[in-house]
């Protein structure tokens, strides 16, 4: 794409008070989100699959490096694991923007569990681990009761 090319989405968030959020967390495709206006991006268990299998090249050392290191983890705590990092990684690229807007811009939202979607305590010990993990991570939690609580 030609440096000089402006995409009509571009100028859409450069000229009205959209914000536009990328549905991916992947490093290659949030880079270029925000070449065009992307001032955040989005994370969830599916979106990270995706995001494993095109860059599998990227991701699989580690995820080796992790089974090797927890011999004892279920597969349940070693995709929650790599969930994490897959979704730190995306916070870094948009770490300038938040520092840039301080913090009211740059966010990558992360989603607790749905698993837990009935267990409060469960909700709220993984959302705030999620908080500690960047200083601009964006926690998601289910609209249900235990949710709300």
């Amino acid at each position: 794409m030609s440096p000089k090319y402006k995409s009509p989405l571009h100028e859409t968030v450069s000229t009205t008070k959209t914000d536009f959020w990328n549905d991916s967390c992947s490093a290659e495709e949030l880079k270029y989100a925000i070449e065009h206006g992307a001032v955040g991006a989005t994370s969830n268990p599916t979106i990270v699959l995706s995001v494993l299998k095109q860059e599998l090249p990227t991701w699989k050392p580690r995820l080796m490096e992790i089974i090797k290191d927890n011999p004892t983890w279920s597969e349940v705590e070693i995709t929650w694991k790599i969930f994490e990092e897959v979704a730190v990684n995306g916070s870094k690229t948009l770490l300038p923007i938040f520092q840039k807007y301080e913090g009211k811009k740059g966010r990558l939202s992360i989603q607790t569990n749905p698993a837990n979607y009935r267990n409060s305590e469960a909700l709220v010990a993984q959302a705030l681990h999620f908080n500690g993990l960047a200083p601009n991570m964006q926690v998601k939690v289910p609209v249900t009761q235990a949710g709300i609580k």
